[in-house]
C-alpha cells in the first residue's frame, strides 16, 4: 500500500493572472447587471437539467450501438501485446488547411457498450523545464510548472491532460496549444511545500480625504517559504489595478525591486529559495478618485 499527499479533487490548474480595471459603483447599472447575473444563473441551471434529461434520453436510444464512433477498414480486435511506444509506427499523420488528421493502420473492434473508449494515438518523450508558480493574489497555494519548448512539433490537441507523477496520479490540467508563446506551460499541480502567504500591511496602509477627492494607499506584503530539501526557483507574481476612468488615478509607489508590466498591472518576481528559506517581499500603490464616488473592485 502506498500513501500519498497529493490532492487530485482540489485541480491542478495554475491561475491566469489578467489585468485588473476599477470601476466605479453606478446604482442603477450595477442593480441592472446583478439582475441580468441572476437572470442568466437560472438559465444555465434550466439548460443543465435539459442537458440530463435528454442525455437520459439518448442513452436509452442508443442501447446496443456506438455512440460518436465511425469504425471503418478491419472489424477483428486489435493485437492487446502492442506497446503503446510502437503504435505510432502505424499512425500517419495527415496535416490539411482546417484540422489534422490521424490515421491509424490497426484493426480496433469497439465494444458497442455506449461508452466512450480511448485509442493510443502517439506516446512521445519530451523534455522540460520544472519551475514553481505563484499568484497570492488569485492562489494561496504555489504550483509546479513544466515550460515545454519546441511544442508546435508536437501536434497537441487542445483539451485536459491527466497528470502522472511519481506514479500517482495528480489531476486534471488543461493543454491549450493555440498559444502564440515559444514555450508551452503546462500546470502540474499544486506545490504544498511552498507556503505563500499574501497580507495587507496596515500600518503603511491608509484612506484620507483631502477637498473634493479621496486617497486610499495599499501596502502588501508577500512571504514566501521554501519546505522542501533541495533549492526552489519561484517565479513569483501580484498586480496593482488600472484605471481607464478619468476620475480615477492610480499610482505604483513602491514596486518591491519586481519586473513591472505597466500595461496590464503585473509585477513579477524570480525568488532563489535554499531548502528552509524564507523571503519577504513588499509594495504599495496609492489611489485617488472623487469623495463621492465608491469604487466597487477595490481590493
Amino acid at each position: 500500500m502506498t500513501l500519498s499527499t497529493g490532492t487530485p479533487n482540489f485541480g491542478v490548474v495554475a491561475p491566469v493572472i489578467s489585468p485588473w480595471y476599477l470601476q466605479l459603483y453606478v446604482p442603477g447599472l450595477y442593480t441592472d447587471l446583478q439582475r441580468r447575473a441572476q437572470v442568466a444563473n437560472v438559465r444555465i441551471n434550466n439548460m443543465q437539467s435539459f442537458d440530463k434529461d435528454a442525455k437520459m434520453q439518448l442513452e436509452e436510444v442508443l442501447q446496443g450501438k456506438v455512440a460518436g464512433v465511425e469504425v471503418t477498414g478491419y472489424a477483428t480486435k486489435a493485437d492487446d501485446t502492442i506497446e503503446p511506444s510502437t503504435i505510432q509506427q502505424f499512425t500517419t499523420l495527415n496535416e490539411g488547411q482546417l484540422n489534422t488528421n490521424f490515421e491509424i493502420d490497426l484493426p480496433y473492434d469497439i465494444e458497442a457498450d455506449g461508452e466512450l473508449h480511448q485509442v493510443t494515438i502517439k506516446d512521445e518523450e519530451i523534455s522540460s523545464i520544472l519551475k514553481n508558480y505563484a499568484v497570492p493574489r488569485l492562489d494561496k497555494d504555489a504550483y509546479l510548472m513544466a515550460e515545454v519548448a519546441d511544442w508546435q512539433t508536437l501536434d497537441l490537441l487542445p483539451g485536459e491532460a491527466n497528470i502522472i507523477m511519481d506514479e500517482t496520479y495528480i489531476g486534471k490540467s488543461l493543454i491549450d496549444p493555440t498559444t502564440t508563446a515559444d514555450t508551452l506551460n503546462l500546470s502540474l499541480g499544486r506545490d504544498k511545500r511552498i507556503a505563500v502567504k499574501r497580507t495587507l500591511v496596515k500600518e503603511m496602509s491608509s484612506i484620507k480625504t483631502s477637498g473634493s477627492s479621496s486617497k486610499q494607499v495599499f501596502t502588501y506584503e508577500l512571504t514566501v517559504k521554501n519546505n522542501k530539501l533541495t533549492d526552489v526557483n519561484l517565479l513569483l507574481k501580484d498586480q496593482y489595478p488600472l484605471s481607464s476612468i478619468k476620475e480615477v488615478e492610480v499610482k505604483l509607489d513602491d514596486a518591491g525591486d519586481a519586473m513591472v508590466n505597466a500595461e496590464t498591472g503585473v509585477l513579477t518576481w524570480k525568488v532563489d529559495l535554499k531548502p528552509g528559506e524564507s523571503k519577504k517581499i513588499r509594495f504599495s500603490y496609492t489611489i485617488r478618485y472623487p469623495k463621492d464616488k465608491k469604487i466597487i473592485n477595490i481590493k
